[in-house]
């Protein structure tokens, strides 16, 4: 295969740039200029192509890349200007034994790798996944942190010993760094009234039918809050957010999108965005196939991940708030994430 001479590259028209105006970029260690396009308006993306040095062919200045088709269909994820594409296992690596008790999954980064990591299959109490990073072309991972069920330790004494007649915060997911103390967590609000919240489902059909076709309504938008190490403390440190589409409405929602962002007021460090990464990473589906037996057993990992019902009561005592969109709501929604 032919080595290409040119890079796209995606820019983004900064706040002082008017249309026309010459502005200078680096890429690859390249320093380049390119004329911002006529049409755009400060916060929004275009692609370019530059030539790439000592590539061969006949270089010319960069210039606005021609429209193209793209469908993101891999999974993979996005941490910042870095992006991570789960790695395709070889048959040498089903066939290790060794790997039989702890099943993992690698994403491969251009300068980093991230692991993802069961601690141990053979134990049914052991439902912790771990993850690290490891530089490209070396063997030693470094210990990120893991994801962990919470434990009866974990919560409020009245929690335990009177379950019945408690209410207040519980922990149900909890985030812990590399020395094994708890980063974030994720917690729902025990009320008494809250199991009530069950026979909502025998309204969800009909709720789902009126938002299909009377509503237009069949997307929606769910913001879950993350916390911090205190379990009594409401301050939000960040929020994973899903997209979902109803296709009908006797039928599952299709989850397009999820990503975590920080709450505001807060910063997240790049390690503390790959910790957090585990959560959609193995809620996603797209690691079924490695995780199916440690994720998915009774009293599993799966059981301690809240996640979007469709259900509002149930969701409110998750922490998790739902806003129901249309098509053109969706990609309005969409287009303002990617510009700021």
């Amino acid at each position: 295969m032919p080595k290409g001479t040119h890079m796209r590259v995606n820019l983004k028209v900064p706040n002082w740039a008017t249309p026309g105006e010459t502005m200078s970029a680096t890429a690859a260690g390249q320093t380049f200029t390119v004329t911002v396009p006529p049409h755009l308006k400060p916060g929004q993306y275009f692609t370019v192509r530059v030539p790439i040095k000592g590539a061969g062919g006949e270089q010319k200045a960069p210039a606005v890349a021609a429209p193209e088709v793209n469908f993101l269909l891999e999974p993979n994820i996005v941490i910042g200007p870095d992006k991570y594409f789960k790695e395709v296992k070889k048959c040498s690596d089903w066939c290790d034994c060794s790997r039989c008790c702890c099943p993992y999954v690698n994403f491969s980064g251009k300068e980093l790798d991230i692991m993802m990591q069961h601690e141990c299959c053979c134990l049914p109490c052991c439902c912790n996944f771990t993850i690290g990073t490891q530089k490209t072309g070396h063997s030693s991972v470094r210990n990120i942190g893991t994801l962990s069920p919470a434990s009866c330790s974990d919560q409020n004494c009245m929690a335990c010993c009177c379950p019945c007649c408690y209410s207040g915060p519980k922990m149900q997911t909890k985030f812990l760094d590399a020395t094994g103390s708890i980063r974030f967590m994720l917690k729902s609000n025990v009320e008494w009234c809250q199991y009530c919240a069950i026979f909502c489902c025998l309204c969800n059909p009909c709720f789902r039918c009126y938002r299909f076709c009377c509503k237009d309504a069949q997307y929606t938008r769910y913001e879950q809050t993350v916390y911090g190490t205190d379990l009594n403390d409401n301050t939000p440190y960040a929020k994973i957010v899903y997209t979902d589409r109803m296709i009908c409405p006797c039928w599952c929602d299709e989850r397009i999108q999820m990503k975590i962002e920080p709450a505001e007021g807060k910063s997240l460090t790049k390690e503390d965005l790959i910790l957090l990464s585990v959560y959609p990473t193995l809620a996603s589906g797209y690691t079924c196939i490695e995780f199916c037996c440690p994720l998915w057993i009774p009293g599993g990992m799966m059981c301690s991940m809240p996640l979007p019902s469709g259900i509002e009561m149930t969701d409110d005592a998750n922490n998790i708030q739902g806003e129901y969109m249309n098509i053109k709501e969706a990609l309005d929604d969409r287009r303002m994430a990617e510009m700021y």
